[in-house]
């Protein structure tokens, strides 16, 4: 799986837009919409690395889409969905490798119990990345921090952490400019967790240039970061787009037909295990 991405949600800025003020919106106030805790967003990294999501923290709900390429002509998507103490995973790809697998076995013609689970066994992991139910998950057999999965927290992409560490600021009621210090990022439980900055120089990382876009009401709607190359992703503009303060729909348990166990097959998976 992509670990640039992470799943879900760090302490927020305790920060909020003063009431009755003709002061300009500073960087810490622009993050009162998500800390509202109803909003929609989406992450997109150099790559072809997007991130959608929609958080409904009062309900204690969310939802993420992480949609990478696994190959040059092939994409796959990683659905999770948080419904109070319910969590769940859906894996959608292009063309896997498990059904190449299983038509070559079919093609061979074999026989016998052996070949018989087998192909069984090819059959339920083509099934696990067909994207056709969704995959109840136990935590207790979830091992990767950044899997850890929690709604009760905002700041799902961890917007609001990052820019914590906002060194310096300038501009005006639409949009704010200056340098983020993210070489102290901690946690790996939100999408722009540590992992998502592996390999990121220390003394570039002291001072990464942003550009902060807000609405009519002083709250960010989008964040755009100049970065260079880390581990995982390519140097270029790291961008999260945020919209639907107040509106987004909430998301629901997926229905009961839809939904089957998470195998230990997915679990090996998830955990880096496979």
């Amino acid at each position: 799986m992509n670990r640039r991405f992470a799943a879900v949600l760090v302490p927020l800025l305790g920060l909020s837009l003063a009431a009755c003020t003709d002061d300009p919106p500073t960087i810490g106030s622009s993050t009162s919409g998500i800390k509202a805790g109803n909003y929609t967003f989406t992450t997109t990294l150099p790559g072809d690395s997007v991130a959608k999501g929609v958080v409904d923290s009062p309900s204690h709900a969310a939802s993420v889409d992480f949609e990478t390429l696994v190959d040059k002509d092939a994409k796959a998507t990683i659905s999770y969905r948080v419904v109070g103490t319910d969590r769940f995973v859906k894996i959608t790809t292009g063309a896997s490798e498990a059904n190449e697998q299983l038509e070559a076995l079919r093609a061979l013609g074999g026989t016998g119990p052996d070949a018989e689970k087998f192909n069984e066994g090819v059959q339920a992991t083509a099934d696990m990345f067909s994207g056709k139910k969704w995959l109840k998950l136990d935590l207790t057999k979830v091992k990767a921090e950044d899997l850890q999965l929690n709604a009760d927290d905002p700041d799902v992409a961890g917007v609001a952490a990052l820019l914590a560490g906002a060194t310096t600021t300038k501009g005006d009621d639409k949009s704010i400019t200056g340098t983020v210090d993210l070489t102290g990022i901690k946690g790996d439980s939100q999408i722009l967790g540590k992992s998502a900055f592996e390999g990121l120089d220390p003394t570039q990382g002291k001072a990464i240039p942003y550009v902060a876009t807000l609405d009519k009401d002083g709250r960010l709607t989008k964040l755009v970061l100049d970065m260079p190359k880390v581990t995982n992703t390519p140097a270029g503009k790291w961008t999260v787009d945020l919209t639907g303060y107040g509106s987004s729909a909430k998301p629901e348990v997926p229905p009961a037909a839809e939904v089957d166990d998470a195998p230990d097959s997915a679990y090996e998976m998830l955990n880096g295990e496979g």
